[in-house]
């Protein structure tokens, strides 16, 4: 079956989002790794603030590869991957809006509940729903009748 359009243009948008946050997070090790004797020299509640930073990029980097790996994923129409995407859709949305309501000005949020939105959207449509149904029927053949 043929990739739907709009599950094409939802995996170049999840590229393009692991561009973007590789690009930040390797500016942001760059500047960690500029400033880490410095970071030495100073209080403890600096360093601390070091190894937080040292996890955001950690976690930064996990989110590159799960947002590579959804984008391949729902090229190849795997049923896992839609999944997954509606599941941290979803989670994305409602952290999204409660950014809203707490009056946080977190923009990493705005364009992530944008793109998050948009992905539900995609993936609850009753075509993309379908060829992703057909991927699934076509992996596991037809059904047999083994009651006798």
């Amino acid at each position: 079956m043929k990739i739907p359009k709009h599950v094409k243009y939802l995996s170049i948008l999840f590229f393009l989002n692991a561009g973007i946050s590789a690009l930040i997070g390797g500016l942001s090790l760059y500047s960690m790794l500029r400033r880490r004797e410095t970071l030495s020299d100073l209080s403890p509640e600096v360093t601390i603030m070091g190894w937080d930073l040292g996890l955001s990029i950690l976690l930064t980097l996990l989110a590159i590869l799960l947002l590579i790996a959804l984008g391949i994923s729902l090229r190849k129409l795997k049923p896992w991957a839609r999944s997954v995407t509606l599941a941290y859709g979803v989670v994305t949305i409602l952290m999204g809006l409660l950014n809203l309501i707490t009056g946080d000005r977190n923009t990493s949020y705005g364009y992530g509940f944008l793109i998050q939105f948009y992905a539900v959207w995609v993936l609850l449509r009753p075509d993309v729903k379908e060829a992703f149904n057909v991927r699934l029927k076509k992996r596991d053949g037809p059904l047999q009748d083994n009651s006798n």
